[in-house]
């Protein structure tokens, strides 16, 4: 827990994030911890993808993951363990993939 006011915590959730393709070559990292104070995948990949600078290349615009985009969380895809409404919990890994398929420099 972290101290966000006079007697308010809010609880951090710490995650791994490994970078491939696209996101990798703008992070110029593979890997990286990460805390978020949500706890759910959609705010946790939010805060992530605008920290990191690849929240164009990951997201749309309504906050959905773009169609060539993957993120898988445990070396699992994101729809098969509760879409963007997932929990994650303490010391989970996220991978954020965007293959290089016909894209210009980003």
């Amino acid at each position: 827990m972290f101290p966000l006011a006079l007697g308010a915590y809010v609880n951090l959730v710490n995650v791994i994030v490994k970078f491939m393709g696209i996101p990798r070559q703008r992070t110029g990292i593979g890997r990286a911890e990460f805390s978020s104070s949500g706890s759910k995948l959609k705010n946790v990949l939010e805060e992530l993808a605008q920290s990191y600078k690849v929240a164009d290349i990951i997201l749309t615009e309504k906050g959905e993951v773009k169609p060539y985009a993957r993120v898988l969380v445990n070396g699992r895809s994101f729809q098969f363990i509760g879409g963007m409404e997932a929990q994650l919990h303490e010391g989970d890994t996220i991978a954020l993939i965007y293959p290089w398929i016909g894209h210009e420099d980003f």
